[in-house]
């Protein structure tokens, strides 16, 4: 149910998952999670469109390292360094994939941090 609040523990046995990242491609049977947070001071510039019904999802960051030690400086990769998809690389072929018809659009259950330890279920979004 939409706007469901609930605590960390039973988002993660929902989904059958500790979730540990914000993105979480293709966890379930038929759908991939995302976890989100449009709280004032957030990492992320992560929102919702003006009536709802899409999210705007900034995705992850390379790792701060020496050799980035602004990781907000530079594109988000796509590919690993081993050249396997990141988590951003996943979504953002199954996005092309859908775009090109090659496949239905994911299936993305949005979760969205209230406070610590406490998330509402925001839906699934396509």
């Amino acid at each position: 149910m939409a706007n469901e609040i609930i605590p960390y523990i039973e988002m993660c046995q929902r989904e059958g998952v500790s979730l540990q990242k914000g993105m979480n491609y293709e966890i379930g049977v038929n759908h991939s999670v995302i976890l989100m947070s449009v709280r004032p001071n957030a990492p992320y510039a992560d929102r919702f469109d003006d009536d709802g019904s899409a999210i705007i999802y900034e995705g992850h960051d390379v790792p701060h390292s020496s050799q980035y030690p602004d990781p907000k400086g530079i594109d988000q990769p796509q590919f690993t360094p081993s050249g396997n998809l990141t988590e951003n690389g996943k979504f953002y072929k199954a996005a092309q994939d859908y775009k090109n018809t090659r496949r239905q659009p994911e299936r993305v259950r949005v979760y969205e941090k209230i406070k610590q330890g406490i998330w509402s279920y925001n839906g699934v979004f396509h």
